[in-house]
C-alpha cells in the first residue's frame, strides 16, 4: 500500500496542516496581543527573526499541501462526467495543472519574500 493512496492517510496529511497552520496563527496573535505596540520597525524585526522565518516556511508548506488536497476534493466533486460529459477529462486536468502552477508560484514567491 503506498502512503498517498488511503484516504485516512489523506485525512491525517489534511489535519497536521491545519494544526501547523493553527499553530502559527496563535504564534501571531500571542507576538501581536504581547507586543506593546506593533509599528512597521516591530514588525519588520519580529519577521526578520530565524525562528519566526522557519515556522513561516512550515506554515506555507502545510498552506500548499491543505491547499493542493483541497483542489484535488472539488475538482474530484464538481469536473466529472455526470456534470461535464466528454469534457470534464480536459477541464479537469486543467483545473488541477492550474491550480498547481498557482500553488508553485505562490510558494515560490512567498520564499522569496521570507528569505
Amino acid at each position: 500500500m503506498k502512503f498517498f493512496e488511503s484516504g485516512t492517510n489523506e485525512f491525517i496529511i489534511i489535519r497536521a496542516c491545519a494544526l501547523l497552520m493553527f499553530l502559527y496563527i496563535i504564534y501571531l496573535v500571542y507576538f501581536i496581543v504581547s507586543t506593546p505596540v506593533v509599528d512597521y520597525m516591530t514588525w519588520e524585526a519580529f519577521f526578520e527573526g530565524f525562528l519566526t522565518r522557519i515556522f513561516s516556511s512550515i506554515f506555507l508548506i502545510s498552506f500548499a499541501i491543505h491547499t493542493w488536497f483541497g483542489t484535488w476534493a472539488i475538482g474530484t466533486d464538481y469536473f466529472t462526467p455526470a456534470r461535464l460529459g466528454g469534457l470534464s477529462k480536459i477541464v479537469y486536468s486543467s483545473y488541477r495543472l492550474f491550480c498547481a502552477l498557482l500553488i508553485t508560484v505562490v510558494l515560490i514567491w512567498s520564499f522569496i519574500i521570507i528569505w
